[in-house]
């Protein structure tokens, strides 16, 4: 995936509460919790074509080429099994 398509992708959810979840290559699946007090408020590509996703506490790089898929859930359920795609 490149970094404009996350970048892309997540810019909507700007502001919005939810479960972003990224599937990593060789890693497995990541997520990004949005809260009422912990919203996600900029994504922007960096000039090395990494991605920084920042939140209101704190911020994430990305390595897009390792991205394979996105998903954000708006309204996620606590289980104890999880989410998987």
């Amino acid at each position: 995936m490149t970094g404009e398509t996350i970048r892309d992708l997540l810019q909507p959810l700007i502001g919005k509460s939810g479960l972003i979840s990224m599937v990593v290559s060789r890693t497995g699946p990541i997520g990004l919790v949005t809260t009422e007090n912990e919203k996600l408020t900029g994504v922007e590509v960096r000039p090395d074509g990494l991605v920084r996703v920042e939140r209101e506490t704190g911020w994430a790089v990305i390595d897009p080429g390792d991205v394979v898929a996105v998903v954000w859930d708006s309204e996620p359920k606590a289980s104890a099994v999880g989410q998987f795609l």
